[in-house]
């Protein structure tokens, strides 16, 4: 069977009593490959535009999933949609948007990038998705999650922005550990020090508890720097954010 990627972008599911968007994407990716019918690839957390203008809670932060699979667009669309109404909150507006290998996805980076320096609009997210054959759902009254969720397939697809929330194993890794090790015991391929350069797999690597790699070039990638105190201990370089969601 031929099997085809599709990107998911989901966001503003949250609300009173309800788990973050970021908990609800991570629950979907263990959703799709408990059901057996696709793999997940990882969940990743973009930042828009952190402005008043923007009604948000803990930053404004948008989802994507990326999940391989030999099912259809068609036969996928209702079952995400379905889980996505029964985990959101009763008084969100979610929106969700699956991107295919046949968008036009340079057109959705575009809005994706637009959407971290402005103000975006409904109606501007439902002719973006439109013209570049992605499928936009908009959910709850306001239904304005459907611009975060466009934002949020963009920017995964483009390859080059936010972070992974959820790859296999990266939740487990604590206190110092071997760069080779994180290689075996993850999907994370590439350690970099500060000079860009590939830690050997004897390195030492502090994780403090909290391993969230970048996506860059369209995989995760670690960045560390060198302790001041040991230089023989390569320190993870990215810690957790002042007004991360709970669950990320």
């Amino acid at each position: 069977m031929i099997t085809e990627q599709f990107i998911v972008g989901i966001d503003n599911t949250d609300g009173a009593g309800c788990v973050g968007t970021g908990a609800l994407a991570m629950a979907l990716a263990a959703e799709v490959e408990s059901a057996g019918w696709a793999q997940a690839l990882g969940v990743t957390r973009h930042q828009l535009w952190d402005s008043p203008k923007v009604s948000m809670d803990n930053g404004n932060y948008c989802y994507a999933l990326t999940i391989q699979t030999e099912r259809s667009i068609l036969d996928i669309e209702d079952d995400i949609v379905d889980f996505v109404r029964a985990h959101a909150a009763k008084d969100a507006d979610p929106g969700i948007a699956i991107m295919s290998r046949h968008a036009d996805m340079p057109h959705i980076l575009a809005f994706g990038r637009r959407a971290q320096t402005e103000l975006m609009r409904l109606d501007w997210a439902q002719t973006f998705a439109n013209e570049a054959n992605v499928s936009l759902r908009a959910l709850g009254n306001k239904r304005d999650g459907a611009i975060g969720a466009l934002s949020a397939a963009g920017l995964r697809g483009g390859g080059a922005d936010g972070v992974f929330i959820d790859l296999p194993a990266i939740r487990e890794l604590e206190g110092v550990l071997r760069a080779g090790e994180i290689r075996e015991r993850t999907t994370v391929e590439t350690i970099l020090d500060e000079e860009g350069e590939p830690l050997d797999r004897d390195d030492r690597v502090e994780t403090n508890g909290y391993v969230r790699p970048r996506l860059e070039g369209g995989r995760p990638v670690i960045h560390t720097r060198r302790s001041p105190q040991d230089r023989h201990l390569w320190i993870i370089a990215d810690r957790r954010p002042s007004r991360e969601p709970e669950g990320d």
